[in-house]
Order: C-alpha cells, then structure tokens, then sequence
C-alpha cells in the first residue's frame, strides 16, 4: 500500500522557533523541589552537606529548607563566597548574628556548648582551601562538642572534617551533584516556564548537554529570550567568573584539555602532559568539583559535563587540540576505548587512523551503548575509498547499514565484498563467501525474498568459523523469523535456543540479548505472557548487572515491556517504558517504530486520538530522516492507523482502509510482511471485522472471524487464537438472536461491544455458553491455561506425547503432566475423554 501516514493523519500542530520569548518567572525558584527539602528537614543530622559545583542550586535550596522548616531556635546565616576565613572572622561574624556571644574562638565554643536553645549554623559557598584552623575548629564543633547546634553547609568541595565518624554516628546527611541535579519530571516543568514552545528536538538536546545542571538548564534555555547574545556566551560567562576564575593558571591549561577528550583518568594525564604536575593537577581539579562526571564504579575515568566542555573547547589553539587528541587516541586505543580513539583520531583529522581502528571492531560491538549511531556517523565523515578499504570493513558497514534497516544501501554495501576475491588460500575464501551469504540471505528475508534468504543462511551456518559467529546470530534469527511466518513456531523455538546456547557459550551478551528478544516476540504470539515476562525481566537484569552498556538493546527490551504492560492494559506503565525506551534508542528503525506505535496506542486508548496521530507522524518523519527503508515500517505505520480509526468509530473509513492493508499485505511485499512482523494480516483481519460490524455487517464480520481462527491454528498464534475467541464469544453475547433467512443482524456501534481487548486479557480459553451441565461445570473449574490448551490441541490431533513435547519444545515428563491437569480440570480420566468433553464445551472447534 503506497498511501503515507501524512494522508490519513490528523494536520499537527505549527512549528515553534526555540527562540520564542520565555515568561516572566521569579528569579530565584522556579521550580519547588519538595523531594530534595523533604529529604533535608527530615530527621535531626548534625550536620546536612550540599556538594556540587557551581549552579546547582544549593543556596536557594538550603534558603528553601529553612523557610519551611519549623525548628524552633536562632538561626545564623553566612555568605562565605568561596574566600578563605580566618578563624576568629568567622567567629566575630557568627557572634555578631548571636546578641552577647563572645567572638573569641574558644569562648564561643564555650557560649554554645552553655545555651540551651537551638541552633542552626548556614555556611553558605564554604571555601575550597579553608584555614586549617578553621577547619579543625568546626570539626571539633560537629563531633566532640555538645553544643545544640546543626550546620548547614554548601560547598564546591567536601571539607576537611571527621565525614566517616558522623556519617557512622548518623550526624551526616550529603547530597551530591547527582541529587541536586534536576530529575527530567523537573527538567521538564522549568522547560514549560522558561520555554515553552521548544520543540522536542532542542529539549533533548539541552538534557543531553546538561544532565540537569540547574544553571546551565537555565542558560541554555533562557539567554536568547532576554538578550541578544547567544546561550553559549552567556554559558561562557558564567564559567569565567564561578569556575575559570578560582583556578590556576596551569589548572585553567589542563582543564581546557580535559574539554577536547571522552574520558580521562590521573594516569591518563601524567602520559598526555609530561611537563606538568598532571596528576597533582587532575586531583585538585577533581576535589575542587570541577564538573567532573565519573564513566565508571571505580571512580577511575571521568568526563567534563558536555556543556562545559563545550564552552571550554572554543578556548584552545588548533594545532595544539589536534596533537593532544591524536596522542590520546593511540592511548586509548592501547587501552581498548576503540570508538573514542575513532573519534578522536576524525577530529583531528587522521582520516587513515581512524579507519585502521575501524577494521577491529566486530558486528556484536554495533550493539552495545551508542555504537551502531556513532558508526553511522563515522559513515558520513569518511570517503568510501576508505571505508570499503578491507573485506572486514565492507562487512561491518553492511552489518551497520542492516541494524539500521537501511536495506538498499546494505546491499549495495555487500557487492563490494567480490572485489576482494579471491582470497590467497582456500580457508579464507570459504569465510568470506560465508560471511557474504549471512549478510545477503539476513538482507533477503528482510526484502521479503523468503527462499532466497532461507538458502543462503542455511549453507552460511555450514561454512562460518569461530571468527564469524557474531554474523552467524544475523542467520538464526533470519530462519527463525522464516519459520515465525510460516507457523512454524517449535522450530522457530528451537533455531533460537541454538542461537542462545551459541552466544553463552562465547560470552557474548549482547547477542544472547538479542537473540532472547526474538524468543520474547515468538512466546508473546504463542500467548505466552507469562514466560515472556519471565524473559524479558531476566534479560533486562543480566543488561544492568553488566552496566548498562547495551544501550540500544536495553531500549528494545523496555519496548517490549511497554507492550506486555499495554496487553495487560496498564496504560501508565506502558507509557513509562516506552518514553523511556526512546531516550535507548533513538532512530534505530523496528524499536523505534514500535516505542512510538506503542505511545500512539496509548494516547488512542485514553482517547487522544489527535496525539496518538503525532506519535505515528513523529515516526514517519524520524524513519524517513534516518534512511530507514519504507517497507520496514509501512505496514505498521498504518495498521496502527487503522487501529485508532477504528477506536474513533469511523466505520466506512476503517473499512477502506483495512482493505488497502489487505491487498498491500497480499501484494509483492506479502512474505516481507509477514517476516517483519509475522501476525500483521491477522491483526488487520480482526479491525476489519470490528469495522465491519460498526457497520451492520455482522455474517461478513462473523465469516471473517472464523477464517481468521482457522489461520491462527494453522500458524500456531496461541494468543491471536484466544482474542479471535473472544471476539466471536462477544458478538454471541450482543446478539444472540439468530437471523432469519435473508436478514442482516446489527450491532449499535455505541453499544459496550469492544473488540480491541488486550491480548493477556484475552489469553483465557474461551467458554460455551450452551445450556448444560458442561458450561456450568468448566465455570466452577479452574480454568485450562493458555499451554495446556495448546496440549489439548494436540492430544486431538492424536499426537503422542513425545511428538506434543517436540512440537511445543517441552520435555515429555511435562507433557504428562499438562495432561494430568487437563484431565483434573476436565472431570475425566483418560486423553480421549478430554479431548470428548473439550469439544462438547467449545474449548476445541
């Protein structure tokens, strides 16, 4: 079907400039942050300590806490502006706040051990390099003494005081950068204040370069609507005078160097800059709270904040960066940052280097973090002379372009492979034709080309070695989507387990985590819910336990946990995990389509429908910018789009329309369809029918169903099969009447009648509601679940239950054991009798 979603979709709304002039908000609190003072006011620490850098609001939120605190007691307030003070000033200022105390530092000390009311003590912007005397003095206040006092204290670096001893004694309360950053719900509301019309776009990528850094938020959003210049100086200026200006003038040179590097260590430094105190340098800048972010458990690697760093990179000379980023490079490399060294070496404009490094990653490496969008990037700053350069690279950019569902250009990519036949012996021949009929049959059955495809996998499987396995995971999953089409689900099961044992016995836990998110797809289709969530849970542990560095697997997996939630109907926790899932993805093509068809869904079911068509624009638009080949995500696109027709009751159009799906699912692309998402013509079949009974055509609708039933059996889609049930029990129940002769029954369409339940709720066999006792007696039983209905089936059938286990990929001993169960819940006591009772129920057609 060639008609675009922008033909059927909902007109969106005009696009607003970033630029558009922010609202007149108060200064110094935009945001309340009842979180952070709750955690604040709660309990009676001794001491409460804010530590981050500058901007991140610990001021206003230490005033904050203060007015809405209902301590009893004085309270002394000092704004020490990060300046070293001597020991007695402090205690005259503090003196000066407190009528009749002495401003001596041992007879203060004595003053407040003597008063009986409280105190609270704010040391605003505590100093970095504070007296020594000074330091001892507040230490001796906060863990000898027994004054009735509790300090409150902001600073860019953790004081020189006892923090172990309070933090053991339960006096110590400390929040760091992390926590006093904005979280994204507050992210998002100071957006709406101080911007609203920014567009989506800008305000991820303001999150991305700020991580909720209060002030650079602020800047970076607000600068452009008050003034004329632009946010980056208004940034710069801030830096100048709250960070540049407190540093050295050799810490200000290292610190300008770390901006132009992804990640630096104090080893790091002491090899990039031998002609200073590098690692002295590094540490003082690292407890001074320079923006530092650690990469790591360890705290070994950090990074500059990007706004920062960003801000910083303008301030060095050319010649300079471009020998610091290239001596990096080869270090990192050494080091096995193999894509930081790859985007050093471009940035400095080694073109070769770059390429050289290039050609020692592997397909399995394009899963994890950023990789497989970093890669394409690469792409588009190298000539292809270069990155065609070695058979490896030809087959990594295919593997690249493949992930991207950018089909064409993977197989233009993968003719340039016979270039480099033959090969100088035989072995290396034999691996390179094997590594170019995995590619070419995965790119096949993703064009639809079923045989084809099939072909090519099997006899790759045959021939790859030990150094390929990462491509021979593109097979397993190519046949086992062959077979998914073909309702072939036991040995689509079985492909994969093959595929999963392959990838544990190799360590390799992105392909396993791949791999299992084919499994996921194949047991929701089966309807089992259950089994799917088992999966995806434990998959998206192992991705945690191992750091979180797949992201782009990660996002796949919270994709596929929106719609288990959405199956179940809880629309909340579907939006989370698909909203979430995006931040994953990006525009990575099928997960990406899925999380926004996913939102779309959402918004249709609470009744948006005009937001349910910008979810579906939203997708079109990124596909197309991200080359993402149409037929990839077409079909989805509208089925989704008939899907909130069909919710907005717009019979006639949802009828047309489903027949446009119809003959596009039958036409050229009908077995690409059906490989990319296997249930397609199932699920549209179903709208169909709904809209054909909105319009009063309920035999058309009711023949409809049945041949759909027919078609799940035969393709062994256990969870479609129960929602087609479903679907028939109730249009029995809202017109139980039988037609006469030559009459057509009719529906309200403004009836409760609702075909689009969830398939979990749905997962239940279906009941007769025949009179009898059979009905009632099923009723009073626990119901047959979704498994031991598929064994029931088969038991029909008259399999054994070696060939049932075969079939369901289950172990005889479980076999005997459903069956068990089924003949419990029957009231039976032999398989013939069950399978007798099942029919006459209408658990079996």
């Amino acid at each position: 079907m060639s008609q675009h979603l922008s033909a059927i979709a909902l007109e969106t709304a005009q696009a607003v400039s970033f630029e558009a002039p922010i609202r007149s908000v108060p200064s110094s609190r935009l945001v309340p942050r009842p979180r952070l003072v709750a955690e604040l006011l709660a309990g009676q620490p001794r001491l409460r300590l804010l530590c981050a850098p500058a901007g991140y609001g610990k001021s206003t939120l230490i005033r904050e806490c203060l007015e809405q605190s209902d301590a009893q007691g004085r309270c002394v307030h000092l704004d020490l502006a990060g300046k070293p003070l001597p020991l007695q000033k402090l205690c005259a200022r503090i003196a000066e706040q407190l009528d009749g105390a002495p401003d001596g530092s041992q007879a203060l000390l004595e003053f407040l051990e003597r008063s009986n009311a409280p105190l609270r003590v704010v040391l605003d912007d505590y100093p970095a390099e504070a007296d020594a005397e000074l330091d001892a003095w507040i230490d001796h206040l906060l863990v000898h003494s027994r004054a009735p006092l509790q300090l409150w204290v902001g600073s860019r670096q953790r004081p020189q005081w006892n923090l172990p001893r309070l933090l053991l004694d339960g006096e110590l309360l400390e929040l760091g950068s992390d926590a006093l950053a904005f979280s994204r719900g507050e992210f998002d509301d100071i957006v709406a204040l101080l911007s609203p019309a920014t567009s989506v776009s800008t305000r991820e990528e303001v999150w991305q370069r700020t991580l909720g850094w209060c002030a650079g938020v602020r800047l970076l959003l607000g600068a452009q609507g008050r003034a004329s210049q632009s946010s980056a100086v208004w940034l710069g200026d801030y830096l100048e005078r709250e960070l540049l200006s407190r540093l050295s003038e050799d810490e200000r040179r290292l610190l300008g160097g770390l901006a132009h590097l992804p990640r630096f260590s104090a080893n790091f430094c002491a090899q990039l800059w031998d002609d200073l105190d590098a690692r002295g340098l590094f540490q003082r800048l690292l407890q001074s709270q320079s923006f530092f972010q650690p990469l790591d458990r360890d705290g070994e690697w950090y990074r500059l904040l990007p706004a920062v760093a960003h801000v910083l990179q303008d301030r060095a000379a050319t010649v300079d960066v471009n020998r610091l980023r290239l001596a990096a490079c080869r270090l990192l490399s050494a080091l096995r940052f193999t894509d930081e060294a790859i985007d050093l070496a471009l940035d400095a404009g080694h073109l070769d280097v770059a390429v050289n490094y290039m050609s020692r990653l592997s397909p399995s490496w394009l899963l994890g973090g950023q990789h497989l969008m970093a890669f394409l990037d690469w792409r588009k700053r190298l000539p292809v002379r270069l990155l065609e350069s070695t058979p490896r690279l030809v087959a990594l950019n295919a593997c690249a372009l493949l992930m991207a569902s950018r089909l064409s250009e993977a197989q233009t990519c993968l003719t340039h492979l016979g270039h480099f036949l033959p090969q100088p012996t035989a072995d290396l021949n034999r691996c390179l034709l094997a590594a170019w009929q995995a590619l070419h049959g995965t790119i096949q059955g993703l064009l639809g080309s079923c045989d084809s495809a099939r072909e090519h996998c099997q006899s790759a499987l045959a021939q790859l070695g030990e150094s390929d396995r990462h491509v021979s995971f593109l097979c397993h999953s190519t046949l086992a989507r062959l077979a998914m089409s073909a309702g072939e689900t036991a040995q689509a099961q079985q492909i994969l387990m093959d595929a999963v044992e392959q990838a544990r016995r190799h360590g390799c836990l992105a392909s396993e985590a791949l791999v299992n998110s084919e499994r996921i797809c194949l047991m929701i289709l089966c309807g089992e819910i259950t089994l799917a969530e088992l999966l995806l849970q434990e998959n998206l542990a192992l991705l945690q336990a191992d750091g979180n560095h797949h992201q782009m697997l990660h996002g796949r997996l919270l994709a596929m946990q929106g719609k288990l939630h959405l199956q179940r109907g809880d629309l909340d926790a579907c939006e989370r995990a698909m909203q979430e899932a995006l931040q994953h993805i990006q525009n990575c093509g099928s997960p990406l389509l899925h999380a926004l068809t996913g939102l779309a869904e959402v918004a249709s079911c609470r009744g948006d429908q005009q937001q349910a068509f910008r979810y579906l624009q939203d997708a079109e638009r990124r596909l197309q910018c991200a080359n993402v080949q149409e037929t990839s995500y077409r079909g989805v696109l509208n089925l989704q789009s008939l899907s909130i027709l069909v919710r907005q009751n717009k019979w006639e159009q949802a009828l047309t329309m489903a027949r446009s799906i119809e003959d596009y699912l039958r036409g050229p692309t009908a077995r690409l369809n059906g490989m990319l998402v296997p249930s397609m013509m199932v699920r549209n079949q179903v709208l169909m029918a709904r809209a054909e009974i909105g319009l009063g055509r309920v035999r058309d609708a009711e023949k409809r169903l049945q041949m759909t039933q027919k078609e799940c059996l035969r393709l062994n889609f256990r969870g479609l099969l129960n929602r087609v049930r479903q679907t028939l029990e109730q249009l029995e129940q809202a017109q139980p009447e039988a037609a006469q002769p030559g009459e057509s029954r009719h529906v309200p369409a403004g009836g409760s009648f609702n075909l689009l339940v969830g398939e979990a709720k749905a997962a239940q066999p279906a009941r007769s509601h025949s009179e009898g006792g059979s009905g009632s007696s099923l009723k009073k039983r626990e119901e047959l679940t979704s498994r031991e209905v598929s064994v029931l089936e088969l038991l029909a059938e008259g399999l054994s239950n070696q060939e049932i286990g075969e079939r369901l990929y289950i172990s005889t001993n479980t076999v005997k054991a459903h069956t068990k169960h089924i003949n419990h819940k029957l009231g039976v006591t032999r398989r013939t009798q069950a399978v007798v009772r099942a029919k006459a129920m209408g658990v079996l057609s």
